[in-house]
């Protein structure tokens, strides 16, 4: 059988089931919800659906990936559907234990152009 993280890990796109260098497209809005966090508290978080290898999965981006992708697609993510990222992982600290986590690499072709100011 292949690999069988992905049966396990519900539906999200999960750092732990990335090589890395993989495409991922933005197929829908942010849908809000709340959650709850591991130290107890509750936080908003948005899901996006997005597919990657051939799947449809859903993926909660960190404040990170919410900057990249706000800087390169702009802050209405209605206009981020069709937007491509490639996923590069890096080590990060949550809740005190280092883990590999997704960074949102945008795709230039479907990047927003830069504003050409005149003079």
């Amino acid at each position: 059988m292949a690999n069988v993280r992905s049966y396990f890990s519900g539906n999200f796109l999960k750092a732990e089931e990335c090589k890395g260098g993989e495409i991922v497209e933005i197929l829908t809005e942010g849908e809000l919800e709340e959650i709850q966090t591991p130290d107890g508290k509750t936080k908003s978080v948005l899901n996006y659906n997005v597919a990657v290898n051939g799947q449809e999965k859903k993926w909660t981006p960190n404040q990170t990936n919410g900057n990249i992708l706000i800087s390169a697609f702009g802050d209405d993510d209605a206009k981020w559907v069709g937007k491509k990222f490639k996923v590069t992982l890096a080590k990060i600290s949550v809740f005190g234990k280092v883990k590999n986590s997704i960074v949102a690499e945008p795709l230039a072709e479907t990047a927003a152009p830069t504003p050409i100011q005149k003079a």
